[in-house]
């Protein structure tokens, strides 16, 4: 684990200790993805902007993001394709 991954991980303890009275148990923060997704999402709807851009940021780094803005494009993208099947695609030139 890099240093700044580190930082955000200290950080997120102790301001989550200050804003919501919250313990964070490092070890199980960093190995369970469920205990993590728990713990950064009660994280990230505080009023504390550091604490909550720190729980994005780690939510973002240990994968539990999701990726949906691409997903959707895709799903459109292949749906668009089912669509031009029937079209006749190529002219003249084509």
């Amino acid at each position: 684990m890099d240093q700044d991954t580190l930082k955000l991980l200290a950080k997120v303890k102790v301001a989550a200790r200050k804003a919501l009275g919250l313990e964070i148990d490092i070890q199980r923060l960093t190995h369970d993805s469920a205990y993590a997704g728990e713990i950064l999402q009660k994280a990230s709807l505080t009023d504390d902007e550091d604490l909550v851009l720190a729980a994005i940021t780690l939510q973002d780094r240990f994968g539990l993001l999701a990726d949906k803005p691409r997903a959707v494009k895709e799903a459109k993208a292949a749906e668009a394709e089912g669509e031009d099947k029937d079209k006749y695609k190529f002219g003249a030139r084509g």
